[in-house]
């Protein structure tokens, strides 16, 4: 069984560079944990670690998927719930 980590990490990787910087742009405009300058050129490994440091594994989940349906990646929520059940 994946980690939770392991699982954000391969859901982030399926998103481009573009894609990357609006998940991004989202969490740390939803979340005033996150700062602009924690996301400055933070990678897939960066933004895992970090949601994870600041939620807990069970809310960065949670918070991944929620980005995930905003920037139109349902199916990327979907299999992240899917997974993160088993």
């Amino acid at each position: 069984m994946a980690s939770v980590k392991e699982l954000l990490l391969n859901s982030l990787e399926e998103l481009d560079q573009e894609e990357l910087k609006m998940f991004q742009w989202h969490l740390k405009n939803s979340h005033e944990f996150m700062s602009k300058c924690e996301m400055e050129n933070a990678d897939q490994f960066k933004t895992v670690d970090k949601l994870v440091a600041c939620f807990g594994p069970e809310q960065a989940v949670k918070i991944t998927v929620d980005i995930l349906r905003k920037i139109k990646q349902n199916h990327l929520a979907e299999q992240l719930e899917t997974k993160h059940e088993q």
